[in-house]
């Protein structure tokens, strides 16, 4: 887990002065798809949302758990989280799991998620 200042001012930025942003043009690497969690989360919730054991350690945890109050990323490629990222106390987005080609729309100072073609994501 680490703590990513840039995605977070990033994302914080986008929710005050509004418009939209392909979540993978502010969060690159190599992944297909993204749960979103907000904090405090245990462990335990934490494997239960991905579905399979996850190690939960580094920035924002203590003792296993995710402490922080604000959103916890888990991007993951075909199953494999290959990177977890604390937003710290920015709680902009959802919960949910989404698809690399999501996007963030600012409405009203909180972040909605959706298709490239605007239609909200799945979760």
């Amino acid at each position: 887990m680490e703590f990513d200042d840039g995605l977070e001012k990033a994302i914080s930025d986008l929710a005050r002065s509004g418009g939209s942003r392909p979540l993978k043009e502010l969060a690159s690497g190599d992944w297909t798809s993204v749960q979103v969690l907000t904090g405090p989360a245990s462990g335990a919730r934490i494997e239960r949302e991905l579905g399979r054991p996850v190690t939960v350690e580094g920035d924002g945890t203590h003792s296993g758990d995710y402490v922080q109050d604000g959103n916890l990323l888990v991007f993951d490629r075909d199953g494999a989280t290959t990177r977890m990222v604390s937003l710290g106390t920015l709680a902009a987005i959802g919960d949910g799991k989404y698809r690399a080609d999501v996007v963030l729309k600012a409405q009203g100072g909180a972040i909605t998620m959706t298709d490239p073609d605007g239609r909200p994501a799945g979760r």
